[in-house]
């Protein structure tokens, strides 16, 4: 399996070597329970990353030398949609440093395809892999000769409860638990005519969450390449963005064109978010899952990519 970072700004991949571990001993150092939820996540995870990279990766060197490449770009809020200058930035940083660079959309809106149409154009210039969160972009996508469809979170998601794992036996039986868990567990990608359809498009990689997703199909045919995301969990995303409408009245809970993107300032946190692991960034609630819970039919296939999230 190998080692990707997804990295929303280019002010965070200019300072990737800074935000990586070198060893188990100064993750635990610099562990402050007393810190934002977003920045123990981070430690909390370079622990368990740390702790499991042998079995993972194959390697044992630090893990700024066992990155293959970046995923940039916000996947959330089209406010956020990379520039144009910004996108061939962070392609030359990647460049610099021998990174595979990967691009990554938010599901986007009528208002953004004439940004997008640039961005794409230019990327065409060379073999480019996009991640793709809407059908639009992803026809949009496969117009282009040199660019490559990756299927994005949104093409696994599922409604999740977000305190599946806190409830108490009195609030629910065993069995409607189980039963829960067990909806969670599957994703449309299960069925082979799904994985068909993609494989005809010429689409061969599909991404998943942290969450125990069954992929015992993941070696049969139609085969599909996994992006495995780690650590966070969507629990909820919208047009609608709490972070806006805390600075301006109320009707900018609904950004329709400029935003203010107040959201690279702040994230909002929660009564129980150390408890609860939830936070939000940008207009989406996470759920932090930093236990690694990943089936070794995934993490042996070095084709399989390991996707960081870096916050």
């Amino acid at each position: 399996m190998k080692l990707y970072i997804k990295i929303n700004t280019l002010k965070a991949l200019k300072n990737l070597d800074d935000l990586l571990p070198s060893s188990l001993s100064k993750t635990s150092i610099l562990l402050d329970e007393n810190s934002n939820q977003a920045y123990i996540n981070n430690i909390k995870c370079s622990q368990e990353i740390l702790k499991h990279q042998e079995e993972l990766f194959f390697d044992t060197r630090e893990i700024r030398h066992l990155v293959k490449g970046i995923y940039f770009g916000n996947t959330q809020c089209e406010h956020l949609l990379s520039s144009l200058v910004e996108v061939v930035e962070a392609q030359k940083i990647c460049k610099s440093k021998h990174y595979n660079f990967v691009f990554t959309l938010p599901p986007l809106s009528q208002f953004k395809l004439d940004e997008l149409r640039e961005i794409l154009s230019f990327l065409n210039k060379s073999y480019t892999e996009i991640v793709v969160n809407d059908f639009g972009a992803l026809q949009m996508v496969l117009e282009y000769q040199n660019l490559k469809a990756i299927l994005g979170i949104n093409f696994t998601k599922i409604i999740k409860n977000a305190f599946i794992d806190n409830l108490k036996i009195d609030d629910i039986s065993d069995t409607i638990l189980e039963n829960q868990k067990a909806l969670l567990s599957h994703c449309e990608f299960e069925q082979e005519s799904v994985r068909a359809f993609y494989k005809e498009l010429g689409v061969s990689r599909f991404s998943i969450e942290n969450n125990k997703l069954n992929i015992d199909f993941i070696n049969t045919t139609p085969k599909m390449l996994c992006d495995f995301y780690y650590p966070n969990i969507t629990i909820s995303s919208s047009k609608a963005c709490d972070i806006a409408g805390l600075f301006d009245d109320k009707s900018r809970y609904f950004v329709q064109e400029s935003c203010n993107k107040y959201c690279h300032q702040i994230s909002l946190e929660f009564a129980h978010s150390k408890v609860l692991g939830l936070y939000q960034r940008y207009n989406t609630i996470y759920k932090t899952h930093s236990k690694i819970e990943l089936d070794k039919t995934l993490y042996k296939d070095a084709k399989n990519r390991f996707v960081w999230e870096v916050f």
